[in-house]
């Protein structure tokens, strides 16, 4: 999801994500069966065990926090990357300031999303978007806290899972986008063909166009999930 890579296209120059770590037992209340089968990141937090650290840190600096104390925690990391992308527009390069909350992890308490509501409103010159499961009231809900942001794009991330639920809140907010996954595109387009709205297969999880090149990022590049544009469907198998 970088906004600016390297010349080689194969990493980021500038951080614009934040992560903590996934499943239920840390960020996660609202993940599902499915989620927690084929995170992939969860996966690479087995994998790099250094990053595991970092991401259990940064939920432990932020969890005894109150509201007031995690913005702030939150509003000076968007102050480095406000930085890091006027550095880069300095030298001449076109950086958008696009930021995505949580590649990994998702808002573990109702404070902590009121605390990136307070960062979105502070920062109206960057785009922020956001996958949530935390979208159940049975579990968590952070959506009213969410209203009304015009530079945060929301997708609530549905399986079949808790695709009932998901249906729920998008009776009650009409303004979420959802990120659905499903086994194929096929059966995901199967799954939501009685549902309203346009839909788009993600293009790098169908490799039409890679994660990272010279060019950007396929988040940045494909634009639909930071500008909120529609739905977007994911392919477990990835056709």
């Amino acid at each position: 999801m970088t906004n600016l890579p390297s010349p080689n296209g194969k990493t980021a120059k500038i951080a614009n994500s934040f992560g903590l770590p996934a499943g239920r037992d840390y960020s996660c209340p609202g993940a599902t069966e499915t989620c927690q089968r084929v995170c992939y990141a969860g996966k690479l937090e087995n994998l790099y065990k250094g990053l595991r650290e970092v991401l259990t840190a940064n939920l432990a600096e932020l969890m005894w926090l109150d509201r007031a104390g995690m913005a702030q925690l939150l509003n000076d990391m968007i102050a480095d990357f406000r930085a890091d992308c006027e550095r880069a527009e300095a030298r001449g390069a076109s950086v958008p300031r696009d930021f995505r909350i949580h590649w990994d992890g998702d808002f573990f308490s109702w404070d902590y999303a009121q605390a990136w509501a307070d960062v979105v409103r502070s920062n109206p010159d960057v785009h922020f978007w956001v996958y949530t499961r935390s979208f159940d009231p049975a579990a968590l809900d952070v959506l009213p806290a969410l209203v009304g942001l015009s530079n945060l794009s929301v997708y609530l991330s549905v399986d079949p899972d808790n695709l009932e639920a998901a249906k729920a809140a998008r009776q009650r907010h009409s303004w979420v986008h959802w990120a659905y996954l499903a086994e194929t595109f096929a059966s995901g387009r199967a799954d939501l063909a009685d549902l309203p709205g346009k839909r788009y297969p993600c293009p790098e999880n169908g490799h039409r166009i890679p994660l990272i090149s010279e060019k950007g990022s396929a988040c940045i590049r494909c634009g639909i999930c930071p500008s909120g544009r529609g739905d977007v469907v994911f392919s477990i198998a990835k056709k």
